[in-house]
């Protein structure tokens, strides 16, 4: 992440904080823990909550945690239904998805990261019935990295997707085809259009010559906040 969009971050949580601190934050696709131990320094006090449902890189999230009391860590995924759904794994877990690949991955991204690896049973919640059985009444940042996903997991918060409750969004998504049913990026920010946000900027954006934009991190607020 270069200079440009670490000033882009820092003008987004500006924006969030002059409603109110960051004090919960929902880390939805967290891996290992990566995008976390980052941003844990631009909100130290914040309660955060990290799911993860693949087996390896949840263990690791475990010990990326292990020190930092605020942290909690689930084994799961979250999704449209509470049930037991099939991970589709790759050879680099980064990649991992609830989707199958598509047949074009590989034009987009390399065999090395994307080559399928069989199929692992998770858990599956749905975030308001998360926030609700754990008498959680507001999120100030749900952050979402689930390859092609991401439209599930908004359906799944059901009434929780207002500004109301959920106050900034930080979400992968895809202009390229990738995954099986994915979710593009102009349905997610019409999606979240509809529910009372704005997109803020774009960061960390991937790109080439010859396939322009391929993903990049979405910021969101709500349009009561621009």
């Amino acid at each position: 992440m270069d200079e440009s969009d670490q000033i882009l971050i820092d003008q987004w949580l500006g924006m969030l904080r002059t409603r109110g601190a960051v004090d919960r934050v929902f880390d939805v696709g967290a891996n290992r823990g990566q995008f976390m131990k980052g941003f844990r320094k631009l909100a130290p006090q914040a309660d955060i909550y990290s799911f993860e449902p693949a087996e390896e890189p949840f263990r690791d999230l475990q010990r990326s945690a292990m020190d930092d009391e605020r942290w909690m860590t689930l084994n799961c995924a979250l999704g449209t239904e509470n049930t037991v759904a099939q991970l589709h794994r790759n050879s680099d877990d980064v990649t991992s998805s609830m989707l199958r690949n598509s047949e074009r991955i590989f034009d987009f991204a390399p065999e090395s990261m994307c080559t399928p690896m069989g199929e692992q049973q998770i858990q599956v919640c749905r975030l308001d019935t998360f926030c609700t059985d754990n008498q959680i009444d507001r999120i100030d940042i749900l952050k979402i990295d689930s390859q092609g996903f991401e439209r599930q997991i908004l359906q799944g918060c059901g009434r929780f997707l207002r500004p109301a409750k959920i106050r900034g969004l930080f979400i992968e998504v895809l202009f390229v085809d990738l995954y099986q049913g994915q979710a593009w990026c102009g349905s997610i920010l019409e999606m979240l259009r509809t529910h009372g946000y704005g997109l803020f900027g774009f960061v960390d954006v991937a790109k080439d010559p010859r396939q322009g934009w391929k993903w990049a991190d979405a910021l969101f607020l709500p349009e009561a906040y621009r």
